[in-house]
């Protein structure tokens, strides 16, 4: 499944559109019913949420797979699951072209001019620590697998959204 990221526009799913401010009616006849759960809409076994707002047309799209996920969205022709963090993130930051909100110290950033934002759970500095803990505290590093897929899943983002203009204002 070929998908693409079109910021403060669309995205694109094997070439049908899902556009920001669309109808949630014309979604569903395009991509089917989500699953909703709370006030989310889940599609494609939970890898994509939809945010409508109270008119029920699209506000907000997120991808959520990262890169243990089925789903790879493009965004400027780089796979953002793929690609690694700083890659994506320097794109993003060049394409917005203006203030780049990183409250979060590394862990999200929002580029507000493109409506795009960005997340993991953990940076890469974080499974350093963790491995110099416990290699204090007299625990074998080498060949841990579970610390290997940590620092895979940090190099990478996690989840990407787009939101209409002015979400992330």
């Amino acid at each position: 499944m070929k998908i693409e990221i079109y910021p403060l526009e669309k995205i694109l799913i094997d070439g049908i559109a899902v556009s920001l401010g669309m109808e949630q009616s014309a979604v569903e006849a395009v991509i089917g019913e989500g699953q909703l759960i709370g006030k989310r809409y889940y599609y494609y076994d939970s890898e994509m949420a939809i945010d409508y707002d109270d008119s029920k047309r699209v506000e907000f799209i997120e991808f959520l797979g990262g890169i243990d996920g089925s789903l790879r969205p493009e965004i400027y022709g780089v796979s953002v699951f793929d690609a690694h963090a700083d890659e994506v993130t320097n794109l993003l930051a060049h394409k917005n072209n203006g203030e780049v909100v990183d409250t979060e110290q590394g862990y999200s950033y929002a580029f507000p001019d493109i409506s795009v934002g960005i997340y993991r759970e953990m940076r890469p500095s974080d499974v350093a620590e963790m491995i110099e803990e416990m290699k204090a505290d007299g625990i074998a590093t080498e060949n841990n697998e579970d610390l290997a897929n940590d620092m895979r899943r940090a190099m990478h983002w996690a989840t990407i959204g787009i939101g209409v203009a002015g979400y992330y204002r």
